[in-house]
C-alpha cells in the first residue's frame, strides 16, 4: 500500500468516527435522551447544569468551554439553547459552525416548535411554564425560594418570589411523555397553590428535540453560524 492511499484511509477512518455533538442544558436530558434512544444517526450529547440562564456570563463561558473542546472532532455541533436571558450572545463558532434553535427559550423546544409556542402564547400570554426536569430537581419557583431563604430570610423570600411572577396568572406543567408524572404533576400544582395562581397540564412533544439532534435544520426554527462567526443578539430578530 503507498503511502498516500494510507493517508487516506486514516483520513476517511477519521471522518467516519467524526458525529454530531449536541450541547444542553440538563433540564432536556430525558426528551433528548429518549429521542436517542428512538435510533438514528449517533449523536454525542454534553450537558451543562440547569438554571445558568440565571447568570448569563456563566453560562456563555461553559457553553464556550464545551464548543472548544468538542471542535476538533465533531462533524457539527449544536446548542440546545435559545436566548436564554442572552446567555448565549457572544458564543463563537469554530471550524464547522454552530447551529441554534430559534426560540427565546427552551419551552419552545418542549412544545415542539417556536410556531406551537406563540400559539400558546397567544391563547394565554400570563403563563409560567414548567417542565418535567424543572419540577424534578426543584428549580421551580418553590425551589427558588428555598435558595433565597438563607439570603434574605423566609418572609423577604416569599416577596421577592411573589413580586417575580406577579405578571403570571397560570402555571402550566409541560407533559412530554417521557417521565411519570404523578410527583411532578403534585409539585407543580402546590407551586399553583402558594402562589395563587391557576394550574393547568398541557402536552408537549418531542419533534423540536428530534431535529435539534437530527435535523432538518431548517431556516424557521434554527440558526446557523458559519465558522469564525460569532451570535449577537440582532442575528435571532
Amino acid at each position: 500500500m503507498s503511502f498516500t492511499k494510507a493517508r487516506v484511509m486514516v483520513r476517511e477512518e477519521k471522518e467516519r468516527k467524526r458525529r454530531g455533538v449536541v450541547i444542553a442544558c440538563r433540564v432536556m436530558e430525558p426528551e433528548l435522551n429518549q429521542v436517542l434512544a428512538e435510533g438514528g444517526e449517533a449523536v454525542e450529547i454534553l450537558y451543562i447544569d440547569q438554571a445558568l440562564h440565571r447568570t448569563p456570563a456563566k453560562l456563555l463561558d461553559q457553553l464556550q468551554e464545551k464548543i472548544d473542546e468538542v471542535a476538533p472532532a465533531a462533524s457539527r455541533i449544536v446548542l440546545g439553547y435559545g436566548l436564554c436571558s442572552n446567555g448565549v450572545v457572544g458564543v463563537t463558532a469554530r471550524q464547522q459552525g454552530l447551529w441554534m434553535p430559534r426560540c427565546h427559550d427552551c419551552i419552545a423546544l418542549f412544545l415542539g416548535s417556536p410556531s406551537r409556542y406563540q400559539d400558546v402564547f397567544r391563547e394565554k400570554p400570563g403563563t409560567y411554564y414548567l417542565t418535567p426536569g424543572w419540577v424534578a430537581e426543584k428549580k421551580d419557583p418553590l425551589g427558588v425560594l428555598e435558595e433565597y431563604v438563607p439570603r434574605y430570610g423566609r418572609e423577604t423570600a416569599q416577596w421577592v418570589i411573589e413580586e417575580e411572577l406577579k405578571h403570571y396568572t397560570h402555571i402550566a406543567l409541560i407533559n412530554t411523555g417521557v417521565e411519570v408524572m404523578e410527583h411532578l404533576r403534585a409539585r407543580a400544582m402546590e407551586n399553583a397553590t402558594f402562589l395563587k395562581k391557576q394550574f393547568e397540564e398541557i402536552s408537549g412533544s418531542l419533534d423540536y428535540f428530534r431535529e435539534l439532534l437530527h435535523g432538518p435544520y431548517t431556516e424557521e426554527k434554527f440558526l446557523h453560524l458559519q465558522p469564525g462567526e460569532k451570535f449577537t443578539q440582532e442575528m435571532f430578530f
